[in-house]
């Protein structure tokens, strides 16, 4: 059961990533979480410190997604992660759009906020961590760089499907042409 300040985060994220940044509020928070007014502001008295513990949160939720995809799927060729990842772009920009759409606004936050900063560069190391691995089992000679280079070209891919999708793009075959680069 997620303890009230996991709940106002959650609905934070939730915020960010379907009204956007400029409607990141505590009362929108307060709505969006169903709790009475001024429940937010108790927790994070300020917009910095609800940015900041957002990005914590938000940091914790994605390295768990990352660490049960890592264990669940262990591709053995190239081929076979340009399929896992291609599977990932798409649950990005689907099924966990909002999600999706709050880690870019978060980025954007983390430009002003130093510590919300810092903590979406740790997280980033880490889920290059496990990003490496895969890319070590596929037989990359370099696997942290090409897994840095690999989630950037990934997280272009999932930026260009949430502001003008293509249902046509053959996004297995993109990535095996990336994947094959750095392997």
């Amino acid at each position: 059961m997620p303890s009230r300040q996991e709940v106002l985060l959650d609905a934070a994220i939730a915020v960010l990533g379907s009204a956007g940044p400029r409607r990141l509020t505590h009362r929108a928070v307060d709505a969006a979480a169903g709790l009475p007014a001024g429940s937010a502001s108790n927790y994070f008295k300020t917009r910095d410190a609800l940015v900041n513990a957002m990005a914590a949160r938000f940091v914790e939720r994605e390295q768990a997604i990352w660490a049960t995809l890592t264990g669940l799927v262990v591709p053995r060729t190239p081929a076979e992660l340009a399929v896992a990842l291609a599977a990932f772009v798409r649950r990005a920009v689907e099924a966990d759009r909002v999600m999706t759409i709050a880690r870019y606004g978060l980025f954007l936050e983390a430009a002003l906020h130093p510590e919300a900063h810092r903590t979406l560069a740790d997280s980033a190391r880490e889920i290059r961590r496990f990003g490496a691995q895969w890319l070590r089992a596929v037989g990359a000679a370099d696997p942290e760089t090409a897994c840095e280079l690999i989630l950037d070209q990934m997280d272009g891919m999932i930026l260009h499907q949430l502001a003008y999708p293509d249902p046509a793009l053959d996004l297995e075959r993109r990535l095996d042409t990336v994947v094959r680069a750095y392997t």
